[in-house]
């Protein structure tokens, strides 16, 4: 039996429906929030969405749901950040 990468590892997960819906698990927080760029932390490393009218529908300790007009999805590896 084979364990996914998101158990096994503690991986994120970015489940995106088009460019209008982005739902997110195993993060560990959120870092900034505006209505054109959304940060969500993970491990040492930082989610950044980009659109318009960007929102978070929802957010629990398991996952989150942004909804608006996604444009750009990045990651990055932040040293200020502890694993």
């Amino acid at each position: 039996m084979e364990i996914p990468g998101d158990v096994l590892y503690g991986d994120v997960l970015v489940r995106l429906t088009g460019n209008r819906e982005a739902i997110i698990e195993n993060y560990k927080g959120i870092y900034l929030y505006t209505s054109d760029k959304i940060i969500v932390i993970w491990k040492n490393r930082l989610i950044e969405i980009n659109g318009c009218k960007l929102h978070i529908e929802y957010f629990s300790g398991a996952d989150m749901k942004i909804t608006g007009t996604i444009e750009t999805i990045s990651y990055r590896v932040s040293e200020d950040l502890c694993c």
